[in-house]
């Protein structure tokens, strides 16, 4: 692999990109109403004999569940279908014999049926010998979720969405696919990206276009999985317009007062918090509330062939520390608004995670999902691999890390994961077999700025303080990584690409997926000469020739397989940006697309080094004549 050329700042050009067979197809109609009897033919393991419905989180879903097979082989046909979801379809919480096939409905009465199976036909446009679900309906306009279960393990499924105004008729979407959990040694990948921040638009780190482009890149390459790290789905515009419609200006608002604000009283306000706004986004501030904007205009794009699974961050403000006074419906609503919009895991024969119920408090409302489960947590085995979730702001009782509402003083050691998910976490990283773990939070104690730099602090790292703060937690969450052998920690926050290991433990810091300043934010908290480090002895090694720093935009497109995971950083730019440049930052030889920067675990020798990207840190944000083009 040849060294990347860099710009200014690092900007690089393409290194090679994986070959893809992309056919484009555009679907064909099927003859024929979608069928409410699910007991239709199946080949391959892909017919229906049972269906049951039920609500969860906004969203009603029915099961389809097909005859029994012992496995697929892992054998992929080599197609890759790059088409557009007519009715907006997202894929969620994959097994090893099930998926979660999400259908935005147009209105209450409208029904979904899912056609599926195995088997292509020769002119890519039709589903051969396949299944039907039952259909289902949306009771009141919200999104329609199919469970596909009983499927083939490690196999390839291909599906057509056919959509039923008022239940009837027959409007079918594109054929799409979706895979079922790897076995272990089979080759797979996956992507991440870092904080969306679509409510920073009009040159302030988001364009729709951008994204647009990353989303695309997305499908191109169609991860069977694809993580989001958090702040996608800010809602503090709103709770910024709030405070100024019932309150003085320059207000303080105190845990003790209206944190603990009664019902009755928040009920009094000129203007309390709307639950169509926070859940739907209707009248809200723009790209403010946008579960449901975010699915129609850009996660959509892509998540129809690929598996999403979000994380939470801290400008979603779903905080257990908002709680039980003024803003308690704010984040309730949030929450309820991440559900309803996107199939997320729940504990159960394959996903650990948080099993915990989050309870009303003071009398204020309780989550809309009957099961009262978060779904903010979760761990699941993928090929040879671990996938680990983290959430500190929904078990951070005291403090909202990084985004407080409150005037009050914040404890030093508030941001916290929480007993309970300590002891998950500790439970499933010690218990793991698999060959690679990887773990993803919004960020290192879900605050501050930086990786290696801050990997010594609080109950990370184990600064003076962790036992008497921590009391029954066996270790800090580093030394656990450390200990073992977690492969890759991916955070977002900071909004660059940047890579640091310290004892071993590669700490990713994932770019913006849609940001146009192209810019490197924070990297001044990146790739320091060395690392203070106050924790248990034997650990804090970190090595700074192993450290990396590139500016945005983009996202990480990650391969594991027997011979180890691969990394690629894939960038993304608009025309117009490269064309006229007005910040001198690029070479001339960008294209879209580009791999920019690339690693193994273990090393290779074909792997980017270092010292390949020539980086200047231009400061931890652009100055104020930085330029923007429309």
């Amino acid at each position: 692999m040849n060294p990347p050329s860099h710009g200014p700042f690092g900007a690089v050009t393409a290194l090679a990109a994986l070959p893809l067979l992309a056919l484009a197809v555009q679907g064909a109609a099927c003859s024929g109403e979608a069928k409410t009897d699910p007991a239709t033919s199946s080949t391959a393991g892909a017919g229906g004999n049972g269906a049951t419905a039920s609500g969860n989180g906004g969203a009603l879903s029915a099961t389809s569940t097909a005859s029994n097979g012992t496995g697929g082989g892992g054998i992929d046909d080599g197609v890759t279908l790059i088409n557009p979801s007519l009715h907006n379809t997202i894929l969620g919480r994959p097994t090893d014999r099930s998926v979660a096939i999400s259908v935005l409905a147009d209105k209450a009465g409208d029904k979904v049926v899912v056609e599926y199976g195995t088997q292509l036909s020769a002119d890519k446009l039709s589903i051969v010998g396949g299944a039907q679900s039952p259909a289902v309906a949306s009771a009141n306009g919200e999104p329609i979720v199919v469970e596909l279960t009983g499927l083939l393990k490690d196999s390839k499924y291909y599906y057509r969405v056919h959509y039923q105004a008022g239940g009837q008729g027959d409007a079918p979407d594109n054929v799409h696919s979706f895979r079922t959990q790897r076995a272990p040694g089979t080759t797979f990948h996956f992507g991440v990206q870092g904080d969306t921040h679509p409510e920073r638009f009009k040159n302030k780190m988001f364009s729709a276009d951008l994204f647009k482009l990353t989303m695309a890149e997305v499908q191109k390459r169609q991860p069977d999985l694809y993580f989001t790290l958090g702040d996608d789905f800010s809602i503090e515009k709103i709770i910024e317009d709030f405070k100024k419609q019932n309150f003085p200006a320059g207000h303080q608002f105190l845990r003790s007062v209206e944190g603990t604000l009664a019902p009755a009283e928040y009920a009094l306000l000129p203007k309390p918090f709307s639950q169509p706004m926070l859940v739907d986004g209707v009248s809200a501030p723009q790209s403010n509330a946008a579960y449901l904007e975010m699915r129609q205009k850009y996660f959509g794009l892509m998540a129809n062939a690929t598996a999403l699974l979000l994380t939470n961050g801290n400008h979603e403000q779903a905080h257990l520390a908002n709680l039980g006074g003024v803003f308690n419906n704010a984040s309730v609503w949030a929450a309820d608004a991440r559900l309803k919009y996107y199939p997320l895991p729940a504990p159960d024969g394959f996903y650990s995670g948080d099993a915990s119920k989050l309870l009303p408090k003071n009398g204020y409302p309780a989550m809309a999902a009957t099961d009262g489960l978060l779904r903010d947590y979760y761990a699941f085995t993928w090929g040879d691999a671990l996938f680990v979730t983290l959430d500190p702001y929904w078990h951070s009782e005291e403090v909202s890390p990084d985004s407080t509402l409150f005037s009050d003083p914040e404890p030093t050691w508030g941001a916290t994961l929480g007993d309970e998910q300590y002891a998950w976490l500790k439970t499933t990283l010690e218990s793991s077999t698999a060959t690679y773990k990887f773990v993803f939070a919004h960020h290192v104690n879900g605050n501050n700025r930086g990786a290696a730099k801050i990997v010594t602090v609080q109950e990370w790292g184990g600064e003076p303080g962790f036992k008497e703060n921590r009391p029954g937690w066996a270790k800090p969450i580093h030394q656990l990584f450390a200990d073992t052998k977690v492969t890759i920690f991916f955070q977002g926050h900071d909004h660059l690409f940047a890579r640091e290991s310290v004892d071993g433990v590669i700490y990713q810091e994932v770019p913006n997926p849609g940001d146009n300043s192209y810019f490197p934010y924070n990297c001044d908290a990146y790739a320091p000469s060395s690392i203070s480090w106050t924790g248990p002895s034997g650990y804090g090694k970190y090595n700074p020739s192993e450290s990396v720093r590139l500016p945005d935009t983009g996202f990480l497109d990650v391969s594991v397989g027997p011979e180890g995971v691969h990394v690629d950083y894939v960038r993304t730019y608009r025309d117009i940006d490269l064309q006229t440049d007005p910040n001198n930052i690029f070479t001339g030889t960008e294209k879209n697309g580009e791999v920019a920067f690339a690693y193994s675990v273990p090393p290779k020798p074909t792997d980017n080094q270092p010292k390949d990207v020539a980086f200047t840190c231009p400061g931890a944000a652009p100055p104020a004549d930085w330029k923007f083009n429309p």
